[in-house]
């Protein structure tokens, strides 16, 4: 739409509280590169919008060079009533619309404002807002005539919207940030990961999951590292003990020794980044030295515990690197000689390598394994292996049409052709049945468990 398709439109962006729960300036908050600000005054371009007044406090740190805005200055108040009032002042004439765009809401985009101006023009729209699954949301749009009645003593912007709910239309739109305020440092988070993330619902990318094996030498940044570390953090822990840590290994000698040790998996020397993830009981034994008493490292409970806590710490990490459009592979052979393996991380007493990860931007593209049918693995009320039979005779024929595809597909997996007659049952017997190679090499597991400072209480 363009400028002269529609009532002439102002938007002014409330950014004079001093954000105290943020921490920092909203209006300066480096979102993808770019400020708060910046990105408002694009959207608000890009939707032809006609100016942008920015209600900024006196001692406010200056915006960003080059901004083509109007800043109006105004005392110490913060609240966004008052900076209404004050960008009321200085509205020009020419203005028949307001758009009233709070700084908290910088994600939203140009097709929002275009469709709140949009719907203003119909007969009898007055106030426009966007609607988020049934819930109001911000910018707010309005005409000129309305917005003047913020003059009146102790009128509010939701007085405006509430006092005659006739005049008020609404834009449904599947952008949520026209809810989401950013308020705490946690918003802050949760926005620069969704600059960054896939277009996919968390359900959508969990059914994208595949391992990726193959990637490209790109580095890591630290700052993703950090970002998505932290994220994986907030998994749920069992009593809050958070027994875990995460060691991010991208020195190329140091990675060459991990894969040694987790029986020379060639990704992991190729990934820029393998993370090894650990249940980790130190600080907690610490905790307990510090308090006079000592941690009961025999407990095969707490054991549990913290290797359950670094599994749910681990699948989160590794859906917050997917959704970020990077590749993992879980490497359950860091528990091949987790001794060895503990002493090339440092890893303190009562820490282990639960299982490895390596990262990085994939350049394969495996066939899909598929899943166990659901009837296998949801029961209701009461387990039900009455259909059994059925089960594993589909989980067989799912592996063996895997199998013929990526043989027909990619010529193999991992380099080797796959046996196409092996079902899903037969695999799992020679894997965990009778004479079970895999088992027998995990016999001594136990006993380096008990080496690295976790008793195993017989």
């Amino acid at each position: 739409m363009s400028a002269d398709a529609g009532k002439r439109t102002f938007a002014i962006v409330p950014a004079a509280g001093i954000g105290e729960r943020m921490g920092q300036d909203k209006a300066l908050l480096d979102l993808g590169g770019r400020s708060a600000i910046e990105r408002i005054v694009a959207t608000c371009r890009a939707a032809g919008v006609d100016g942008v007044l920015v209600v900024r406090r006196g001692d406010a740190e200056p915006l960003p060079d080059g901004l083509d805005v109007t800043v109006v200055t105004t005392g110490d108040k913060g609240e966004m009533s008052d900076s209404l009032r004050m960008a009321l002042l200085k509205l020009p004439r020419e203005a028949e619309a307001v758009l009233v765009f709070p700084v908290d809401h910088a994600l939203v985009e140009a097709d929002t404002v275009l469709a709140l101006r949009a719907k203003l023009l119909q007969p009898g729209c007055t106030i426009a807002l966007p609607l988020y699954r049934d819930r109001p949301g911000h910018p707010v749009a309005m005409t000129r005539a309305v917005f003047n009645e913020i003059d009146r003593a102790g009128r509010t912007l939701r007085d405006l919207v509430r006092r005659d709910p006739e005049r008020v239309a609404v834009v449904p739109t599947s952008n949520h940030w026209v809810r989401a305020d950013l308020d705490q440092p946690e918003d802050l988070r949760a926005a620069r990961c969704a600059l960054t993330g896939e277009p996919w619902s968390t359900v959508a990318q969990m059914y994208r999951h595949r391992s990726r094996r193959w990637y490209h030498p790109d580095p890591v940044p630290d700052a993703r590292i950090e970002r998505l570390v932290d994220a994986a953090r907030y998994a749920s822990t069992s009593s809050f003990i958070q027994a875990y840590s995460v060691i991010a290994v991208r020195d190329p000698e140091l990675k060459a020794e991990c894969a040694r040790l987790c029986g020379g998996q060639q990704h992991i020397v190729e990934a820029p980044l393998f993370f090894a993830v650990c249940a980790d009981l130190a600080k907690i034994a610490r905790a307990c030295a510090d308090n006079g008493t000592t941690l009961q490292s025999t407990s095969f409970e707490l054991f549990l515990q913290a290797t359950i806590d670094a599994a749910l710490l681990g699948q989160n990490l590794q859906l917050a690197v997917e959704a970020e459009g990077l590749g993992a592979c879980m490497i359950g052979g860091a528990r091949n000689h987790p001794i060895e393996l503990a002493e090339k991380l440092h890893l303190p007493p009562h820490s282990f390598v639960v299982f490895g990860m390596t990262v990085g931007r994939p350049k394969d593209d495996p066939v899909p394994r598929g899943r166990m049918p659901l009837a296998g693995v949801l029961h209701w009320n009461r387990y039900d292996d009455s259909d059994l039979a059925s089960v594993l005779r589909k989980a067989d024929d799912g592996m063996r049409e895997w199998a013929r595809r990526t043989n027909a597909e990619q010529g193999g997996y991992n380099g080797r052709p796959v046996n196409e007659t092996k079902g899903w049952a037969e695999r799992m017997a020679k894997m965990w049945g009778g004479d079970s190679s895999y088992a027998e090499a995990r016999k001594t597991l136990v006993d380096a468990l008990r080496r690295l400072g976790f008793g195993m209480e017989e």
